[in-house]
């Protein structure tokens, strides 16, 4: 009798302590109800990425299924894991409303689709890691042009294609496919949360690869519910700010922190001690080699990429940054509501210089030419060769009016200049205004088309849009 008296005060007690902790959560009438209704949720998991979560045996184990414990007791009812293989495939899941929670993952535009995201409850951050051999990685843009592996449907993915569409992504299955295909040499680099990537890397036991640099991203992790239960996102939104802070912290500590063992006799320690000096001084001599050598390196990218920006001949910038410079101006006009003007020029029967007094005092006539013109333009405006003899200069902020003026100006000082051989050149000009709405390509047209139109009208002129 005595048995069943406390057995029944347990349930007694736990009915209780469960509906104190729901009472707690300050749930509408209609939250109340819907909770009564409801005897279980499905949740969706990345089944591999640790410490945040994975599926172990059938089991969902992790930071998320640590909380989601929380969260169970604070509600009385049971979140119960429907399996999956990969993350796009509980992703998919999700999308498809075949479950009501995806436990923990960052929020995006393309997710807002489908889930309702609560206030994050773990937060940190994305960095890129790359093999060994490479030195300098200060930021993202330095991938540009490079491969990066990316697990499919991770939330940096529309970031990335978002800030960076240069950068070449190669999808995978899970974060650990990425760090294998970067030791490999298959691709650059991949992108990860600095925790899920420390880990994958101890338990792959992969030696070639590091952490090069930190990125602009966070990690700022939240549970997502389907967008169709109102109620379910409104007692998440709830639950989440209802655990306790010291059991955040016991979690976290749980599952960041790293066993060590103890059990070491006094010779071990003093082998060890003696290994870590001879390590302390070798990496403190490869450190400040490593430093010295990523000064020049750092110079060296300068320069080339000076070089590849650069007309060889004529020192101004050649047709690639050009075409770059007049497409950012785009961006920048169609941003802020602003305006400038580009002018496309070229020397006058330039041919015929050529024939008749040969291409070295051809080409010496481009770079004097060239350097008549920065010198009498704005530290804004930007000189580059379009090819051959045909320049493109970019002028921000200014008129098709105020071009036109500047136009004529350089004009008359390329008619009047004495060239070398007693060259006479003269220049034609097309100046064309940037128009809201205009694309780079059909603002090019029109500089083209006026050029034709000043050659047309007798050469040595300016037309203006």
């Amino acid at each position: 009798m005595q048995v069943k008296f406390f057995q029944r005060a347990a349930v007694i007690l736990a009915f209780v302590f469960a509906s104190s902790l729901v009472s707690a959560l300050e749930l509408s009438p209609e939250e109340s109800a819907y909770l009564d209704s409801r005897e279980e949720f499905l949740i969706c998991v990345d089944p591999d990425w640790l410490p945040f979560e994975a599926i172990e045996d059938g089991k969902h184990i992790g930071i998320a299924a640590d909380y989601f414990a929380e969260f169970s007791q604070i509600l009385n009812k049971r979140f119960t894991l429907l399996e999956t293989k990969s993350w796009t495939e509980s992703v998919e899941t999700a999308k498809a409303g075949n479950c009501d929670i995806l436990t923990i993952l960052n929020e995006t535009p393309e997710r807002l689709k489908f889930l309702n995201f609560t206030e994050p409850y773990v937060t940190t951050s994305v960095v890129i890691v790359s093999k060994e051999d490479v030195y300098v990685i200060d930021s993202l843009s330095a991938l540009e042009g490079k491969t990066l592996a990316v697990p499919e449907n991770y939330f940096y993915v529309e970031y990335l294609q978002r800030d960076y569409p240069d950068i070449n992504l190669v999808y995978t299955q899970s974060q650990k496919e990425s760090i294998k295909k970067v030791s490999t040499g298959q691709v650059f680099a991949t992108i990860g949360t600095q925790v899920t990537l420390l880990r994958d890397l101890q338990q792959l036991a992969i030696s070639n690869v590091k952490v090069a640099s930190f990125t602009e991203y966070k990690s700022v992790l939240r549970v997502g519910v389907k967008k169709s239960d109102m109620l379910l996102h409104s007692i998440m939104s709830k639950v989440v700010n209802e655990v306790p802070r010291d059991m955040e912290n016991k979690i976290l500590q749980r599952w960041y922190s790293v066993k060590v063992e103890q059990d070491i006799d006094a010779t071990v320690l003093w082998q060890i001690m003696a290994a870590s000096f001879a390590i302390f001084i070798i990496l403190y001599l490869q450190i400040r080699n490593a430093r010295n050598f990523n000064k020049v390196l750092r110079e060296k990218n300068k320069e080339l990429e000076r070089i590849s920006q650069t007309d060889h001949l004529t020192g101004v910038y050649n047709r690639l940054k050009t075409d770059q410079v007049i497409k950012n101006e785009v961006s920048r006009a169609e941003r802020y509501g602003s305006s400038f003007s580009i002018m496309l020029f070229d020397i006058d029967h330039f041919k015929q210089i050529n024939d008749s007094k040969g291409h070295q005092v051809g080409d010496v006539a481009l770079v004097q030419l060239c350097n008549l013109v920065k010198s009498n333009i704005r530290e804004t405006d930007l000189l580059g060769r379009w090819g051959g003899e045909e320049f493109m200069l970019v002028c921000p902020e200014l008129s098709a009016a105020k071009a036109g003026q500047l136009a004529e100006k350089l004009r008359g000082l390329i008619e009047n200049h004495s060239f070398p051989h007693a060259l006479q050149i003269t220049v034609s000009f097309g100046v064309a205004e940037y128009r809201n709405g205009d694309k780079p390509d059909e603002l090019l047209s029109q500089a083209d088309k006026l050029l034709y139109k000043a050659k047309d009208a007798g050469r040595n002129r300016v037309a203006l849009s």
